[in-house]
């Protein structure tokens, strides 16, 4: 065994990924077990569970994926006996599921919400608690939750979401209090632009080689390229190891420094700018999206 896989520790530990067989969630699934991690996941997406499981048997490790709704405590609780069972014991959890639709507020009703709560919010409460339980037992463990850039800045037409999303990354924050004695580690990591087909219906890799969209990466992300498998999977690797022993209740922004920059853009032949530059700005007025009205005060 090499240095830095003894250091990790992760060889024989047992994993719990929600939402693991597509979108986000299958690089981390595939990557722990890549690492020597036993895992089990799950997924709603039932294409997805096949594809996973089909997949998963070329890994080092023993491994299964089970068709279930996080939304479902009753399919969470039976895929939680299903993990006693297989393995007896869970060292990592990591929430990946979320998700919402696009509206304004006052356009949308209780029933919206509620579906957004459950979706994003809800479900971590329940996956936390089926694990921390086993966690106790093995006297520790690592909980990841999966948030989003969008836990830490304004997102117009989907408040719900974001509301949610920073209620996640606080809850992060409580619980490593609450479980720092039962030497449990609580963290969330926060992506921003990682296009997945879940995530943007209809997405397709070859769509982001367009020149305008390598425009604007260029423009709106520092590392001027969207996010990839191996991006977050590997800061999930790093949390869920005894590499990061002694990091709890903070957040690990993968996001290419957009959340850094703030509004700052790299304009071609400006520079950075936090407005948009004068000759941009007459090319837009003479563009007819330039030409909405704003409301009157």
């Amino acid at each position: 065994m090499d240095y830095l896989t003894e250091r990790a520790g992760l060889d024989g530990k047992v994993a719990v990924v929600t939402g693991g067989a597509g979108g986000l969630g299958w690089p981390i699934t595939r990557d722990l077990a890549r690492a020597g991690v036993r895992v089990a996941a799950c997924d709603r997406d039932a294409e997805a569970v096949d594809r996973a499981t089909s997949e998963l048997d070329a890994a080092p490790v023993d491994t299964f994926v089970e068709l279930a709704d996080v939304r479902d405590p009753e399919a969470l609780e039976a895929f939680f006996a299903q993990v006693d069972k297989r393995f007896g014991r869970i060292d990592i959890l990591v929430d990946v599921p979320g998700g919402s639709f696009v509206a304004p507020l006052m356009e949308s009703r209780r029933k919206g919400w509620d579906a957004v709560i459950e979706q994003n919010f809800t479900y971590v409460l329940d996956t936390t608690q089926q694990a921390v339980r086993r966690m106790r037992q093995v006297g520790g463990g690592s909980i990841i939750y999966i948030t989003s850039i969008e836990a830490h800045r304004a997102v117009p037409n989907r408040a719900v979401y974001g509301a949610m999303k920073a209620g996640v990354a606080n809850l992060a924050k409580s619980l490593a209090i609450e479980l720092g004695p039962s030497g449990i580690r609580v963290n969330t990591v926060a992506p921003d632009v990682f296009p997945t087909p879940a995530a943007v219906p209809g997405w397709r890799p070859e769509d982001d080689a367009a020149p305008e969209r390598l425009l604007s990466d260029r423009i709106s992300i520092p590392l001027q390229r969207k996010g990839q498998g191996e991006d977050i999977s590997g800061p999930v690797l790093f949390l869920a190891s005894d590499l990061a022993s002694y990091i709890t209740g903070t957040t690990v922004h993968i996001d290419g420094g957009t959340s850094g920059s703030a509004g700052w853009l790299d304009w071609p032949d400006a520079g950075y700018q936090c407005v948009v530059p004068d000759d941009i700005a007459r090319l837009l007025v003479d563009h007819p999206a330039g030409t909405r009205q704003t409301p009157s005060s």
